[in-house]
C-alpha cells in the first residue's frame, strides 16, 4: 500500500547536514539548506520516502569529484553565507565598471577577491555544480577585469596560446573583422 509522503519530511532533510567530498577526497561540511543552493546537490539530496529512513541523522554524502579542495572550501564558504544573507542579484545591464559599482554587498566583494586562478576555478566549480548566484558572481569579476585589455593582453590572462603564424592568417581570412584597425 502506497503512503502519502510527509511535506514535513523535506523540511527535515534542511536541517541535516551534508558532506561534500572533493576530488582529493577532503570532505567540508554544510548545512543541506545551504547545500541545496547547488542544484546538483539538490537533486542528490531530494526527498525520497522510499530511501530516506525518518531516523537516519547521518550526513549525506555528495561526491563532487571535478572540485579540487582549495575550491570545494571556498565553495563551502559562499553556500553558508548565501543561505543566510543571499546576494543581490547582479543586473544586466551592469550598473558600472567596478565590482564595487556593481556589487553593493561588501562580504561578496571580499569574498571574490581571490587570486585570478581560483576565480577561474570558481566558475568552473559554480557551472559544474550549478550555484548561479556564484557563477554570476565570478563571470562578473572575470569581465570587470577584461573590460579595457587588448586582444593580447586577454590572451595572456585566459592563458590562451599564441597563434602561428598560419592559424593567424586563416583567423584574418576568415574573421576580418575580429582584426580590423
Amino acid at each position: 500500500m502506497a503512503t502519502t509522503p510527509n511535506p514535513n519530511d523535506c523540511e527535515t532533510v534542511d536541517e541535516r547536514v551534508v558532506k561534500l567530498r572533493s576530488k582529493d577526497g577532503d570532505e567540508f561540511e554544510l548545512s543541506a539548506k545551504a547545500a541545496k543552493l547547488s542544484a546538483l546537490i539538490k537533486t542528490s539530496i531530494e526527498c525520497d520516502e522510499e530511501d530516506e529512513d525518518e531516523d537516519d541523522q547521518e550526513p549525506i554524502v555528495v561526491d563532487m569529484l571535478k572540485v579540487e579542495s582549495s575550491c570545494l572550501e571556498k565553495v563551502v564558504e559562499f553556500l553558508e553565507h548565501h543561505s543566510e544573507d543571499p546576494m543581490d542579484a547582479i543586473e544586466t545591464p551592469l550598473n558600472g565598471n567596478t565590482l564595487d559599482e556593481v556589487v553593493k554587498q561588501e562580504w561578496y566583494r571580499n569574498f571574490i577577491g581571490v587570486p585570478q586562478s581560483m576565480v577561474f576555478e570558481l566558475v568552473t566549480a559554480a557551472n559544474y555544480m550549478e550555484i548561479q548566484s556564484l557563477l554570476d558572481l565570478a563571470c562578473l569579476r572575470v569581465s570587470v577585469e577584461l573590460m579595457g585589455k587588448t586582444a593580447e593582453e586577454i590572451r595572456v590572462m585566459l592563458n590562451i596560446p599564441k597563434m602561428t603564424p598560419e592559424e593567424e592568417k586563416k583567423a584574418r581570412q576568415e574573421h576580418k573583422w575580429i582584426f580590423e584597425d
